[in-house]
């Protein structure tokens, strides 16, 4: 008799919105609050009752993710599992830039266009997009490790682009055509190692492109 496969859940969540993100100011590995906007996005997503089963938090420590973990699952804060493996891509000299100042910054840095989208290829000082692919695989082998059916990752834009992209087989270039908006909900349903279904259970109403 063949052994029944194990099913298992990965729900991602990105944190809610921040003061950066919506002036187009790459915030990477800076370590800033939520917003007003972000909080009152949460209280918008509780009211919509998103039907999270996990059994296990984890998200990155960076303030804007833990706050948005803490929030959203009502778990405080020493009770959620952290990795540093799922912080935000670095993006070195280009956090906190002003979108102007960005072409000015030496040595220049180049970029790959998909939907419209500017991706940095090199960013100087950050991590390449390779880089963070790497970084990914790892963070998912810690999922793994941990023993959880139905893990929550609350992380950041760029890394879930990722994170997603890797969950569902694709590559680096091609994880790029999906972005991934603020306080948006994932889940991933897995048989043994085979993705059997994903679905977006929750995105709040946005009027821009998500950042």
């Amino acid at each position: 008799m063949n052994a029944p496969h194990r099913e298992r859940v990965i729900y991602t969540l990105r944190h809610a919105a921040i003061d950066l993100g919506r002036k187009h100011i790459i915030a990477g590995r800076l370590n800033p609050s939520l917003n007003d906007e972000g909080r009152a996005q949460i209280k918008d997503m509780a009211a919509a009752k998103v039907p999270l089963a996990y059994d296990l938090v984890i998200s990155s420590p960076q303030r804007r993710a833990l706050e948005t973990a803490a929030l959203v699952t009502g778990l405080p804060q020493d009770q959620i599992t952290t990795s540093e493996l799922c912080m935000e891509r670095n993006y070195g000299l280009l956090e906190g830039v002003a979108p102007e100042e960005i072409g000015r910054i030496e040595p220049a840095t180049h970029y790959v266009s998909v939907g419209g989208v500017e991706h940095s290829l090199n960013p100087p000082g950050g991590e390449t997009l390779e880089q963070l692919r790497e970084r990914v695989v790892a963070f998912h082998e810690f999922v793994d490790g941990t023993g959880a059916k139905r893990p929550l990752v609350v992380s950041h834009g760029t890394f879930l682009q990722q994170y997603h992209g890797y969950l569902q087989g694709l590559d680096v270039y091609h994880s790029l055509q999906t972005g991934v908006s603020y306080l948006e909900v994932n889940a991933f349903e897995f048989r043994g190692q085979a993705l059997f279904a994903h679905s977006r259970l929750y995105r709040p109403e946005f009027i821009e492109q998500p950042w």
